[in-house]
């Protein structure tokens, strides 16, 4: 009986060398192999279909992959082409080619070009604000501040929450002080967060409210100023001129009720008016005597004359009357 288990163990074995289809018992790693197989197999594949797809670009994503890779001129040509395309169909107001061709443009140096698509741009209500902002830039470029206003006035009347409003919201109101736009100027105050810390955009704002006699509040003005500055010739030029006023204010009042009104106690009402009066006037003299030797301002030179004739200083009134001749 061993005997024969012995040959049948011997003519499986002869089977299995013999015969090449003989099935081998699955294992786990070879199962493992296989897996790892077709799984290379899978992204060979979708690599392959992803790189067939790269190379079928749209012309705008053309246009924009010549850009990023410095090719400016094939760039400008193929949204031109596009821009083109766009005429042609009546679809300009869907798209924002002009936008893209301008931006190629402006770095060409083609600053004609870039202006054009700008405008073309935001006439046919495809811009976005950045535009304005661009073509602003580029006007101010060329000195013309006309045209800059022009642009940068929709910006912050159609977008004003934008990030590019806001950076130009400053130089606006730069542009309504330089032009004698007061009231513009006022209304957009303050330009930026920092605008109360800054001397120059303060005494813009300053000196608006003053040319448009919008009195209220410029002594808290003339105090930040000073805090800033102490040597800020108009914040102390307000001071002194606001103390010279109000002396002068009560000398002729007090002059004109007495002159109503002949009577003793007129008159001591008079003389108390004229001290308070006085003591206004010797306040803002040093002031003005100051502003007058650093500027040599005329303007000054007058008041301190007026002043001295207040006092009854005949000679000093004369030398300061000749000075702001």
């Amino acid at each position: 009986m061993e005997c024969i288990l012995n040959v049948q163990r011997k003519s499986q074995q002869d089977v299995k060398h013999k015969n090449p289809y003989f099935c081998k018992p699955i294992t786990i790693m070879t199962m493992q192999l296989v897996i790892q197989r077709w799984f290379f197999i899978l992204v060979s594949i979708t690599l392959l279909a992803s790189c067939s797809t790269g190379n079928k670009l749209t012309k705008p994503q053309q246009a924009q992959q010549a850009f990023e890779q410095g090719k400016l001129q094939e760039s400008l040509s193929l949204y031109e082409e596009l821009i083109a395309a766009d005429e042609a169909s009546g679809s300009v107001a869907e798209k924002n080619h002009y936008e893209q061709a301008a931006e190629v443009a402006e770095v060409l140096g083609l600053s004609d070009k870039a202006e054009s698509y700008y405008k073309l741009a935001i006439y046919h209500k495809t811009a976005s604000p950045e535009v304005y902002q661009k073509l602003g830039k580029l006007y101010r470029e060329q000195g013309n501040i006309s045209k800059e206003s022009g642009v940068l006035e929709p910006l912050e009347q159609q977008f004003p929450e934008s990030k590019a409003a806001k950076a130009e919201r400053t130089r606006l109101f730069e542009i309504y002080t330089e032009t004698a736009q007061w009231k513009k100027a006022i209304d957009l105050w303050p330009p930026n967060p920092q605008a109360q810390q800054d001397e120059h955009l303060l005494t813009a704002y300053f000196d608006a409210k003053q040319q448009s006699e919008q009195t209220e509040g410029l002594d808290k003005i003339a105090l930040q100023l000073l805090s800033l500055n102490p040597t800020h010739t108009e914040a102390r030029s307000w001071q002194a001129i606001q103390l010279y006023d109000k002396a002068e204010a009560r000398y002729q009042k007090e002059v004109q009720d007495y002159e109503n009104n002949k009577t003793r106690k007129q008159y001591n009402i008079m003389l108390k008016g004229l001290d308070a009066s006085t003591a206004d006037f010797k306040k803002a003299l040093p002031l003005f005597e100051n502003l007058y030797r650093e500027t040599q301002n005329k303007r000054f030179a007058l008041y301190i004359a007026n002043i001295y004739a207040r006092f009854g200083d005949a000679a000093n009134a004369e030398k300061y009357r000749k000075l702001s001749q």
